[in-house]
């Protein structure tokens, strides 16, 4: 399997070799990536596949006017072919007159525990098997539980980047997931859903815990409680506060809307921002991160980065291009559409840093409040203003300390960034979650104050 690692950093060297000779400038990404997927909804298997999704992304320099090229085969012939359509639609482009170079040569920090031997070997039956065992388990516990769908599969791939200015690098990841969505009927109706997901980069997944804890929600779930209109205590588990916060603030903390001016945290670098508790991190080189990898996508070696640190904004994250618009360093976290030869700015692992206290004794000390586990319409939140209303789902009631039931339709609305300075506790049950569009999230329960809530009429 090392063999197509070297493959692929062969014809990058070939390509850039080739390229060198026609333009003033050459960069080539290339990636081998297959995945494993199996899905069963109600009893049913309706997918298990294998694929690959395979190409490489090309672009020229000519006198500050750029072009780019895609191609799905991965030979000699074809890439050069797709060198010289870079070179037309080079000449074909208007100048960017700020352009300045590809990435130069970095340092590579050593990574270990992305490769598992072993699932390149897994067919989809593997995964198939897990996928059943979770159903099985789940509906042996509670036989009125729907399984609204139960999935598990893995992903194993190799990457090479190299560019005219002598940067040549290559990287292999693997790793593999599985997860529970199920729900149960009510005296009411239906229990919202219970969603509950384990990830890591080696082939080892914790089916107990998704199986226990999404019966656990379930159970729960299946007795209502009421929710009370006004200002409330929230508690967001990791998962749905990086949901919210993947459209609010990894939006203003992109180098790329900063420059436009689109950031509402532009120019704020050094001020507090958040609550004294809470620090951010972007973590590109998190051991075991479904994010973690060698460079990012124009070869820059990832890295750790600081965004807020106890409540202050350190940095914002940037690529290569939009840094040397604001005289800047890339922080590692250019993201690649092969396809279209696009270029963004995407988080690798968003981290938010655990506490001291339990999730059973932060809820513990809850007078009235809610466990809020998801929210639904995160997407329609307005990226710079950081201008909010989602509906949580699931959301449990907690009264004096305890969870009494599943509260139907209840709204949250406010502002991003308000929200981040309204910290009353850090839990300390972190745990990864995998959260589009940021990508992976690690992080613990966190209690927030003073956050408008409207309840469901009767």
């Amino acid at each position: 399997m090392k063999d197509q690692e070297q493959t692929l950093a062969t014809l990058a060297e070939h390509t850039i070799a080739f390229g060198s000779k026609k333009v003033d400038q050459i960069e080539i990404l290339l990636r081998d990536n297959y995945e494993i997927s199996c899905e069963v909804s109600l009893g049913e298997v309706n997918k298990a596949a294998k694929s690959q999704d395979v190409g490489a992304s090309i672009r020229v320099v000519l006198k500050n006017q750029l072009g780019s090229a895609y191609t799905n085969r991965l030979d000699k012939a074809t890439i050069e072919q797709s060198v010289k359509r870079a070179i037309s639609a080079a000449k074909a482009s208007t100048p960017d007159a700020t352009w300045k170079d590809f990435p130069a040569k970095a340092k590579y920090t050593k990574l270990t525990g992305l490769w598992d031997e072993s699932i390149p070997e897994k067919d989809p039956g593997v995964f198939v098997d897990f996928s059943t065992q979770i159903s099985d388990a789940i509906k042996e516990k509670d036989s009125s539980i729907i399984i609204g769908e139960t999935g598990a599969g893995g992903f194993y791939g190799w990457t090479a980047y190299a560019n005219s200015n002598g940067v040549l690098t290559s990287d292999r990841g693997t790793g593999v997931y599985a997860y529970s969505y199920i729900m149960a009927p009510t005296e009411s109706g239906m229990t919202p859903p219970a969603f509950a997901v384990d990830v890591n980069r080696h082939f080892h997944l914790d089916l107990d815990y998704i199986i226990n804890q999404a019966v656990k929600d379930i159970l729960l779930a299946k007795k209502d409680a009421k929710g009370e209109t006004g200002s409330g205590i929230i508690v967001l588990t990791p998962d749905a506060l990086g949901s919210l916060l993947a459209y609010t603030l990894n939006q203003a903390v992109k180098g790329e809307n900063v420059v436009r001016g689109k950031s509402r945290l532009a120019d704020m670098e050094g001020e507090l921002i958040a609550s004294k508790t809470l620090t951010f991190t972007d973590d590109g080189l998190y051991a075991g991160g479904y994010g973690t990898a060698l460079f990012d996508g124009e070869g820059v070696p990832q890295q750790s980065t600081v965004i807020v640190d106890k409540g202050k904004l350190r940095s914002f994250l940037w690529n290569h291009y939009w840094a040397t618009q604001h005289g800047k360093t890339s922080t590692g976290n250019a993201s690649r559409n092969l396809r279209t030869g696009v270029v963004d700015t995407s988080p690798t692992n968003f981290v938010i840093s655990g506490g001291k206290t339990s999730q059973e004794d932060m809820l513990s000390e809850i007078k009235s409040g809610y466990l809020v586990k998801g929210l639904q319409g995160v997407h329609s939140s307005n990226q710079e203003t950081g201008d909010y209303s989602v509906v949580a789902n699931p959301a449990f009631r907690i009264i004096d300390g305890e969870l009494v039931g599943a509260v139907h339709g209840l709204m949250l609305a406010g502002n991003a960034f308000d929200l981040i300075k309204k910290v009353e506790v850090i839990g300390s049950d972190v745990r990864r979650y995998l959260v589009g569009p940021g990508g992976s999230v690690i992080g613990p329960s966190i209690q927030f104050g003073d956050i408008q809530v409207v309840a469901k009429a009767d």
